[in-house]
């Protein structure tokens, strides 16, 4: 059950993160497209300002890329905070208990197994994701080199 939810989780990530890529550069693109040809200023001023709008889409770019980044670092992070925890807390337990930790330990490994499916989806998901985003980026462009 939890397996299935990480992953239902995993896909509204991917889903989410693609929609606000698109929006964003669909919304860069044709607000872009309606500036150039409302002015249709020189070629330096339109170049310059291309320069500009690809600074911000880098930037952008950037920053949600960072972002994934710090929250798959954190999530490794944590995994590795609980499993540091869980380490540490067994050791102040009991001759009485070692039984019950034993129990427990066979349990998170075969929980672990189930999240060996859930990472391996980890990588796909987070692909997806950076994909979407290119090709978001990619279409803005062309849109933006076929109206412009």
């Amino acid at each position: 059950m939890a397996l299935f939810l990480l992953k239902l989780i995993f896909f509204a990530v991917n889903l989410i993160s693609n929609l606000v890529s698109r929006l964003i550069f669909s919304t860069i693109a044709h607000l872009l497209v309606l500036l150039i040809q409302g002015f249709k200023l020189p070629g330096q001023v339109i170049h310059g300002s291309l320069g500009q709008v690809s600074e911000v889409i880098k930037s952008c770019f950037e920053y949600f890329l960072g972002l994934v980044m710090e929250a798959i670092s954190t999530l490794i992070s944590t995994f590795f905070d609980y499993l540091i925890e869980s380490v540490t807390g067994s050791s102040a337990v009991t001759t009485s208990t070692i039984g019950d930790l034993l129990e427990k330990t066979k349990t998170s490994l075969d929980a672990l197994t189930d999240f060996k499916e859930v990472f391996e989806g980890l990588p796909e998901m987070i692909f997806n994701m950076v994909m979407d985003l290119w090709n978001n980026y990619k279409d803005a462009l062309g849109y933006v080199a076929e109206n412009a």
